[in-house]
């Protein structure tokens, strides 16, 4: 069932940043007298700049409606198996010669001792 229950509104409220010119006073750093212990014949008169009133852009942000796209059903096709032919392989056997053993000459020993051999002296 694709069908909502439930009435969906077709637009959102979001907030827009909109610049909007403000003028706003700017502070400008003055120098600070500085007291010296030395008499002066004039008075000294240091000039105070005043603030300066300097447009800025400000952003404000206005509640804007914002319409909402509506989800349309899309049916989406149902994969399905493909089963990819495997690779046969035959195996062939070929007769190989096997090669025969071939008669060695072994010498043989008659007496095959263990132990140097002793003379010994008779006719003690």
């Amino acid at each position: 069932s694709y069908g909502h229950a439930v009435p969906i509104s077709q637009t959102i409220e979001v907030t827009k940043p909109v610049p909007v010119p403000v003028l706003r006073y700017i502070q400008v750093p003055h120098p600070v007298p500085v007291a010296v212990p030395v008499p002066q014949p004039v008075p000294v008169h240091i000039q105070v700049p005043q603030p300066v009133l300097v447009p800025v852009v400000k952003t404000v942000a206005v509640p804007v409606e914002k319409p909402v796209a509506i989800p349309v059903p899309v049916e989406k096709p149902v994969p399905y198996p493909v089963e990819k032919p495997h690779p046969v392989y035959i195996e062939k056997h070929i007769p190989v010669p096997v090669p025969k053993p071939y008669a060695v000459p072994v010498p043989v020993y008659k007496h095959i001792r263990y132990y140097p051999k002793i003379h010994y002296r008779h006719g003690w």
